[in-house]
């Protein structure tokens, strides 16, 4: 064995910590899309989004009407998503959310044993086009808008509160675009930690697609949460997309979607908005501007035998913070990050230890 690949076996063997995530909550029913069809039982779907978007426009000046077929119901979100990998990967993650009122939604059973699920009423519904390269997903927000932190308190109590977030290594919150109430909660989360005295290792967001929201919300969130990155480091998440959204609305010049041009404008766009960390995750590479650190990629190979999407950037979040909890240098998060990721959308859950370790072993960029 490699001295590389003996480090990736020390750590992932050894690894352990307390991470909390919170506070959304989807049931995601996901189509495809039939393209064309034959007989009652064989039919072809649509290879590509890109398809999907030509037939809008194509029809844009009449209607649309497309047969699905129906693949899953599951659990969706970036609580439970992210979580997912932990929990894999022998972490029980504290996850409070939206995973049923009455009872656990059955989306989420398979979570009970292996993540503290602490539900804070229904959750949201997601309808979910996938296709081969990529999704549409369209959600009813009204459950993840409405929540507020009194609802959160309510829920779980004073005693629950304290007792979850004492010694958290890792202290995450979710979908900022989706979330009406998300300064009201990152608030509450903040006051529990100064009532406590106990604030995490880290902090880290995941916003999803802030161009839903106007610049002025999205300034004042990120000038809100910054102002606690001298007492927590902060770690901030983004897709390519959602990352040239970030570059756009803080002045930083857009560079080419290449690994090493991401990680340089990655550097300017961290330091104007005074995170500790800024992470992007693409199909293709990760890459990552640390203030201790400085820059690093990995390379991340398209895989051939895809069944799942829709949660692939939430395991990529999983797999960093699970990285994030030793002193692993960035270029080995990274990779750690990238390997959750491509089990995850070729298996549709999580790799275990030894699985994470082979999935690493077949990559050639580590």
């Amino acid at each position: 064995m490699s001295a590389i690949m003996q480090k990736y076996v020390d750590y992932i063997n050894n690894f352990n910590g307390n991470i909390l995530l919170g506070c959304d909550g989807f049931v995601d029913e996901t189509y495809e899309i039939v393209e064309e069809r034959r007989s009652q039982t064989d039919y072809t779907a649509m290879p590509k989004l890109k398809n999907f978007g030509e037939l809008l426009v194509e029809r844009a000046d009449g209607g649309v009407g497309v047969e699905l077929v129906w693949k899953r119901r599951c659990e969706g979100g970036c609580g439970i998503n992210t979580g997912r990998i932990a929990a894999c990967l022998g972490i029980k993650p504290i996850l409070p959310g939206l995973y049923g009122d009455k009872e656990i939604d059955p989306a989420f059973e398979e979570f009970r044993d292996s993540c503290e699920i602490l539900s804070l009423g229904d959750p949201a519904l997601t309808i979910a086009l996938e296709f081969p390269d990529g999704k549409v997903l369209m959600s009813d927000l009204k459950a993840v808008s409405n929540l507020t932190w009194a609802d959160v308190q309510q829920r779980l109590g004073e005693a629950k509160l304290k007792e979850i977030f004492k010694d958290l290594d890792i202290l995450g919150l979710g979908y900022w675009s989706l979330t009406s109430n998300f300064d009201d909660i990152f608030k509450g989360f903040m006051a529990e930690c100064e009532a406590s005295g106990n604030f995490p290792g880290r902090m880290f967001f995941d916003f999803a697609d802030i161009k839903k929201k106007s610049s002025e919300a999205f300034l004042k969130t990120l000038d809100l949460v910054q102002r606690y990155n001298d007492r927590v480091p902060l770690t901030f998440s983004l897709n390519e997309h959602e990352v040239f959204e970030l570059f756009a609305r803080i002045g930083v010049e857009r560079p080419p979607l290449e690994p090493a041009a991401i990680a340089e404008a990655l550097k300017v766009a961290r330091e104007k908005i005074g995170f500790d960390e800024l992470v992007v995750h693409t199909p293709d590479f990760g890459a990552a501007s640390s203030a201790k650190d400085g820059e690093a990629y990995a390379l991340q190979e398209r895989q051939t035998e895809v069944v799942r999407l829709a949660g692939a950037g939430d395991s990529f979040n999983g797999g960093y913070l699970c990285a994030s909890l030793g002193d692993l240098p960035l270029k080995e998060r990274l990779v750690i990050a990238n390997a959750a990721t491509a089990f995850f959308v070729c298996n549709a859950t999580g790799p275990t230890r030894e699985q994470l370790i082979a999935q690493i072993e077949k990559a050639k960029d580590k």
